[in-house]
C-alpha cells in the first residue's frame, strides 16, 4: 500500500517546465498542477490515484462555478465564494479549488469581474480529521503561505452542517448515503452542489434520506426484486432527477478513464483543454471506472420553487419493506444540527463574517480535542463538574462551599467552584446530608481540564473530607 502513495521519489515526474509551449493559460495550469502534485509528494501520505481524481474534479468544479466559463455568471442567483468540502479526508479538493482560484485571480489581475470579489474560502468537514490532513496542510502552506486564512478543517458530523445557498457543497467520493443526503439538502434548500458519488447501495436506509423530489425513483430501486446490474446508473439518475425537479440546472460529467499511456489531456464538455495529467506507471489507470461528477446550480431568486407532485407525496407514506435497528435518523430537514450531537454544536456554511469566524474557532486539532473533552463532561459543560454528598456531623465543623473550594485549590492548580444542590436531606434515622456540586476549571482559563483529571482531584477530596471535617462522611 505504501508503494501506491506519492512520495519524494516521484517529484521528477511532476516537472514539465521544459515541455513544448501550448499556450500561456494551459501551460499555467500544467505548472500549477505540478506544484500541487509536488506538495503532495512532499507530504507522502496521499495515494497516487486520489490526486488525479481530485484535481480533475476540481478543474470541472472551478470551471462551472468560479472560472471565466462559469455558468453562474449570467444566472440570477447569489455569487458563490465559499466551498464546504464534505467528507474531506486529506482535504485535497479544498486545496485544489483554492489554488485554482488563486491562480485565476493572479493571471487575470484587474481584467475581469472575478478579480473584484473577495478570494475564495474553503473549509473541510469530516467525522475524524486524519493526521494526513495536517501533514498535507503543512506541505501546502510551505508553498502557498498566503492561503492559510482561507482554509480550515473542522472535525464534526454531517448532521452538524448548516447549509446555505452562498456556499457550495462539494464531495469527491461521497460514499453511500452521503451523496443522497447532500442531494436532498441541495434540492430542499437551493444550495449549489458538486459531488462524485461512490459506493452505491440499495440498503433501505437510503429511503430515509432520499430527496422527496425523486422519492418514487428511489423507492422503485430499493424495492426491485433480485439484483440490479445498473445500480450506479439508476441511483445517480434518481439523484439528478431530484435536483432537476427542484428547479436546479444539472450537469453530468464523466471523469475520463485513462490507461496504457503516459500523458493525457482532459477536456471539459466544450472541449476546453484544462490540464495535462501524468501517469506514474504504464498499464495503470488514473481514475476509478465510471466516476461521475454531478454539478448542480440552484434556481434563480426570481424563480418559484417547484412543489412536489401528488403521486410523489402519496408515495412517501408507504412503509419500508425492511426496518433496521440503529439506522441513521430520518432528516425531515436534511443536514440540520441535532441537539444530541455535541450539545447543538453546528458548522454554518453561510458566507458572512460571523459564520466564517465560527468555523475558524471550530477548526483544527486543538479545538476538536477540546470538544471531545466537553462531550465527556456531565451536561456537556466546558469544564467538568462532579457531585459530593456528605453525611453532616451533629456539631458545626465549618463545612461550607468556600471551605471545600479551599481544600481543592490548596492542593491543585485549579479554580474550584462549589454550590449546594437542593436542601438538606434528613433520613429516617435523623441523620442529615447535603450534596455539593463541584466544578473544576484551569486556573488560567486558557486550557481544558480533562474529566479524568477532575475525577482524580475529586477522589482526593473524598479522602480529605473526613480529616478536614471530623464527623463528616462521604456517602
Amino acid at each position: 500500500m505504501h508503494r501506491k502513495k506519492l512520495g519524494k521519489r516521484h517529484l521528477s515526474l511532476f516537472d514539465r517546465r521544459g515541455s513544448a509551449s501550448i499556450g500561456d493559460s494551459a501551460a499555467g495550469l500544467d505548472h500549477l498542477f505540478d506544484q500541487f502534485a509536488q506538495a503532495v509528494c512532499h507530504a507522502g501520505v496521499v495515494a497516487r490515484k486520489e490526486i488525479f481524481e481530485t484535481w480533475a474534479s476540481a478543474l470541472y468544479i472551478h470551471s462551472s462555478f468560479f472560472g471565466n466559463e462559469a455558468t453562474m455568471i449570467d444566472r440570477d442567483i447569489q455569487r458563490i465564494n465559499r466551498v464546504a468540502d464534505v467528507a474531506a479526508g486529506h482535504g485535497l479538493l479544498a486545496w485544489a479549488l483554492l489554488l485554482l482560484d488563486d491562480e485565476h485571480r493572479r493571471r487575470c489581475g484587474n481584467d475581469d469581474e472575478h478579480s473584484h470579489r473577495a478570494p475564495l474560502t474553503a473549509f473541510c468537514l469530516d467525522v475524524k480529521m486524519p493526521q494526513s490532513a495536517e501533514i498535507v496542510h503543512s506541505s501546502m502552506l510551505r508553498r502557498w503561505a498566503h492561503l492559510d486564512s482561507q482554509f480550515h478543517y473542522v472535525e464534526g458530523r454531517l448532521e452538524q452542517l448548516a447549509p446555505h445557498p452562498s456556499c457550495l457543497l462539494a464531495s469527491v467520493h461521497g460514499c453511500g448515503i452521503l451523496s443522497d443526503i447532500l442531494v436532498s439538502a441541495a434540492a430542499e434548500h437551493g444550495v449549489p452542489l458538486a459531488i462524485v458519488p461512490c459506493c452505491h447501495s440499495r440498503k433501505s436506509v437510503v429511503l430515509d434520506v432520499a430527496s422527496p423530489f425523486a422519492k418514487d425513483l428511489y423507492y422503485d430501486i430499493i424495492n426491485t426484486n433480485g439484483s440490479v446490474t445498473d445500480l450506479s446508473e439508476r441511483l445517480d439518475e434518481a439523484r439528478m432527477t431530484a435536483l432537476m425537479n427542484s428547479g436546479h440546472e444539472v450537469k453530468e460529467i464523466f471523469l475520463p478513464k485513462v490507461s496504457n499511456i503516459k500523458t493525457h489531456r482532459i477536456f471539459d464538455p466544450k472541449q476546453l483543454r484544462l490540464s495535462y495529467l501524468l501517469m506514474l506507471h504504464l498499464n495503470t489507470k488514473i481514475f476509478t471506472e465510471k466516476n461521475r461528477l454531478i454539478v448542480s446550480l440552484p434556481p434563480g431568486t426570481q424563480q418559484p420553487k417547484p412543489s412536489l407532485p401528488d403521486p410523489v407525496v402519496n408515495r412517501l407514506h408507504q412503509p419500508l419493506d425492511v426496518a433496521r435497528k440503529g439506522r441513521m435518523p430520518s432528516l425531515d430537514q436534511p443536514i440540520l444540527p441535532k441537539l444530541r450531537f455535541l450539545k447543538g454544536f453546528c458548522v454554518p456554511c453561510k458566507d458572512d463574517e460571523v459564520s466564517r469566524l465560527i468555523v475558524s474557532d471550530l477548526a483544527g486539532r486543538v479545538a476538536a480535542n477540546h470538544r471531545k473533552v466537553v462531550m465527556h463532561n456531565r451536561y456537556h459543560t466546558k469544564y467538568p463538574h462532579l457531585d459530593l454528598s456528605l453525611w453532616l456531623p451533629e456539631e458545626d465543623v465549618g463545612i461550607s462551599e468556600d471551605a471545600i473550594s479551599h481544600i481543592v485549590e490548596s492542593k491543585n492548580k485549579v479554580e474550584c467552584t462549589v454550590a449546594k444542590v437542593g436542601p438538606v436531606y434528613v433520613s429516617r434515622s435523623g441523620r442529615s446530608a447535603q450534596t455539593f456540586r463541584i466544578q473544576y476549571a484551569p486556573s488560567d482559563d486558557t486550557g481544558m481540564l480533562s474529566f479524568d483529571d477532575a475525577r482524580r482531584m475529586h477522589e482526593e477530596l473524598y479522602a480529605t473530607i473526613p480529616i478536614s471535617f471530623p464527623g463528616a462522611e462521604c456517602r
